[in-house]
C-alpha cells in the first residue's frame, strides 16, 4: 500500500490555551518561547532548566515545575510537547496526553508536527517536509525573503481595507467580486516591483469609489 505522505494542515490559535512543555533545554526554551508568542499559558516541567526559562518563571510569564514529569502532568493541557532527551519518556508522555501532542525527537509518536515557519507581520509562511527539518527550515527562510516586507505591509493595509468595505452597503457576493478583481496576478507583480503604495492607491480609489455610490 502505498504510504500516504499527506498531513493536514492547521493554523492553531492557542491564546490563552494550557500548553505543557515536558523538557528544560534549549528545545524546550524554543518551544516555550514560541508558545508565548503564540498567546499560550504555559508550564515546563523538568529537574533541571535552561537559565533563560528560569528567567521566564521570575518574571511570571510561565509556571515552571522543577520536578521529574508524573502521571496526571498533562491532563488538562490543550497541547503537549515532549522535548527531553529520554525516549522512554517521551513515549510514556506522547501515551498519556489526551490532547494535541508532539514528540521533538520523534514526531511520529505523536498526533501533530510542528513545521518550520518564519513570520512577518500578519504573514506565517511554513514548509513541512517529514523528517527533514533543516531543509524545511531552510525553505521557510527563503519563502519570507521572497515575499518579503512589501508582502507584510499589504497584508496590514488588505486587512484595514477589508473593514472599511464592510461598513458599505454591499452583498457578500459584491464583496467577494471587488477582491477577486483586485487581488490578481498584476497585483503580485507590484508587489514584487516594490510598487505596494501603487497598490494601495489602486485598492483605495476602488473602496472610495464605491463609497460615493452608496
Amino acid at each position: 500500500m502505498e504510504e500516504n505522505l499527506f498531513r493536514y494542515p492547521a493554523m492553531l490559535n492557542l491564546k490563552n490555551k494550557r500548553c505543557t512543555v515536558i523538557g528544560g533545554g534549549k528545545v524546550a526554551l524554543r518551544k516555550t518561547r514560541t508558545l508565548l508568542a503564540a498567546g499560550a499559558m504555559v508550564t515546563v516541567i523538568s529537574p533541571v532548566a535552561d537559565e533563560n526559562l528560569t528567567v521566564l518563571a521570575a518574571e511570571g510569564k510561565i509556571n515552571l515545575l522543577l520536578r521529574s514529569y508524573q502521571p496526571g502532568d498533562v491532563n488538562d493541557s490543550f497541547l503537549v510537547i515532549a522535548a527531553t532527551d529520554n525516549a522512554e519518556l517521551n513515549r510514556t508522555i506522547a501515551a498519556d496526553a489526551p490532547c494535541l501532542v508532539n514528540v521533538v525527537t520523534e514526531p511520529e509518536l505523536g498526533n501533530f508536527s510542528v513545521p518550520a515557519h518564519s513570520a512577518s507581520g500578519r504573514l506565517t509562511f511554513t514548509a513541512f517536509g517529514g523528517g527533514l527539518p533543516a531543509f524545511t527550515a531552510l525553505l521557510a527562510r527563503d519563502i519570507a525573503k521572497i515575499y518579503g516586507n512589501d508582502f507584510a505591509g499589504f497584508a496590514d493595509f488588505l486587512h484595514e481595507a477589508r473593514l472599511n468595505l464592510q461598513k458599505l452597503n454591499l452583498t457578500p457576493k459584491e464583496r467577494t467580486a471587488f477582491w477577486r478583481s483586485q487581488l490578481t496576478g498584476e497585483a503580485i507583480g507590484l508587489l514584487h516591483e516594490g510598487r505596494l503604495n501603487t497598490l494601495k492607491e489602486r485598492i483605495t480609489d476602488a473602496i472610495d469609489s464605491f463609497r460615493v455610490k452608496s
